[in-house]
Parts: structure tokens; C-alpha cells; sequence
């Protein structure tokens, strides 16, 4: 967990949340006051990372499942209090017909597996963008996992699900 702790939090912009103190652990070097409230995570690259390695980008995209879970359970753990991951932009849905079947079943696939999960960390799940575009599996088990989880208290763990600027701003203007 040190690993993700230094680096999701350096990327959030955090650089001053560190003391600076000999033989601390280090979650006890984190300087809980200065802690953001909320940090969001853009998931990307998971698909070129595999084919680096000479894998299917499919196989990216899992090992970015435990990236999420121990994102999500280090933020609770130090005190964040929203975690945003963007993890399907509406763009995504141009990617080969077979790579975002692959990501819809990896995504009701760890949601099913994962609620156990967010329920012993306390973390209530959130989804943001334009859900009824998923398919039927997806909003199903999203929808279960979100009423599982909405007692739990110490983290909000939001999914950003094709979502998009265009999409938000057109949801907003008709709400006016």
C-alpha cells in the first residue's frame, strides 16, 4: 500500500502532505490535516501497459482492478473522504466491439466481487455519467451494489461511467 499511497496521492497535486520524520511508518508520516477531501483518479493506460508486455489489452485492464482496489482502500484508510475513479469515457465506446464487451464484463464481474469489500472497508459506491447507456447486466449490479453500500460512512467511492464534458453539460441544460 505504500506504493499507491506515494504515488495516487502525488498525482492528486498533494506534495505537502508528507512530514518529513525518521523511523515513522509510512502512513503515519501522511499530515492528515492537509489531506484533500476528495481526489479523482483518471484510469488510463492499463490497455498499453499490457501490450508492453505483449498481452492482450483485456489483460491491462484486469490488473487495473486491484490498482482500483488498493486506491480505494488506502484513501479510506488515511481519511480521504471522496474517491472519484473516471474509469469509461464516453469515447471508450469506439474501441473494438470485443474490448468494451471485455470491460463491461470486467466491470460487473468486480463490482459483484467487490461489494463484500466496500461493505468491510465501509464504502459507499456512487456512479456518475450516462448509466443508461450501459447494458442491462452492468446498471443491474451497479444499482444492487449502490443500495448494499448506501450506509456505509467513511468513503464515497464514485465510478465516472461513460461519461463525458458534452454528456454533463447537455444533462445540465436540461435540467434548467
Amino acid at each position: 500500500l505504500q506504493r499507491v499511497y506515494l504515488s495516487k496521492i502525488r498525482q492528486a497535486g498533494c506534495r505537502l502532505l508528507f512530514r518529513d520524520v525518521g523511523e515513522m511508518s509510512f502512513k503515519e508520516k501522511i499530515n492528515t490535516e492537509r489531506l484533500p477531501e476528495h481526489i479523482a483518479i483518471i484510469m488510463d493506460g492499463n490497455g498499453r501497459w499490457a501490450q508492453k508486455r505483449g498481452q492482450l489489452r483485456v489483460f491491462g485492464h484486469e490488473h487495473g482492478v486491484n490498482a482500483v482496489r488498493e486506491a480505494s482502500e488506502g484513501a479510506a484508510e488515511i481519511g480521504i473522504s471522496y474517491l472519484t475513479l473516471y474509469a469509461f469515457s464516453t469515447e471508450n465506446w469506439n474501441r473494438p466491439k470485443q474490448e468494451v464487451e471485455s470491460l463491461m464484463h470486467l466491470l460487473v464481474e468486480t463490482i459483484d466481487k467487490e461489494t463484500p469489500t466496500l461493505m468491510k472497508n465501509g464504502i459507499r459506491l456512487n456512479t456518475i455519467g450516462d448509466i443508461d447507456s450501459l447494458g442491462d447486466d452492468c446498471r443491474k449490479q451497479l444499482f444492487k451494489a449502490i443500495e448494499t453500500t448506501k450506509e456505509n460512512k467513511r468513503m464515497t467511492l464514485t465510478l465516472a461511467l461513460s461519461y463525458s464534458s458534452r454528456w454533463e453539460i447537455n444533462r445540465a441544460a436540461q435540467n434548467i
